[in-house]
């Protein structure tokens, strides 16, 4: 596995992206998908406010999950999301 995703700039609280970064890139693949499915969620739920973290959040969960050589576990996460909005 390559080192964490890079993330530069800061949150909206003036956090460095890049900590959540590395916090995703400890999360087992199991854990990585529950957290992902739940900023995907929160991304689609503030789609009236382009300035959230939860959607440069829900974007690292993609570039995380390409990093790990499995996309899949970011299109579980996504069904799942899609499918407790139905």
């Amino acid at each position: 596995m390559t080192s964490a995703l890079k993330l530069s700039g800061f949150d909206n609280k003036k956090r460095p992206r890049q900590d959540f970064a590395d916090t995703l890139a400890l999360l087992d693949d199991e854990a990585f998908v529950k957290r992902a499915e739940m900023l995907i969620w929160l991304s689609a739920f503030a789609n009236n406010n382009p300035r959230s973290d939860y959607h440069w959040q829900a974007n690292a969960c993609y570039d995380e999950a390409k990093r790990r050589g499995k996309p899949e576990l970011y299109s579980k996460a996504y069904d799942s999301a899609a499918a407790t909005c139905a």
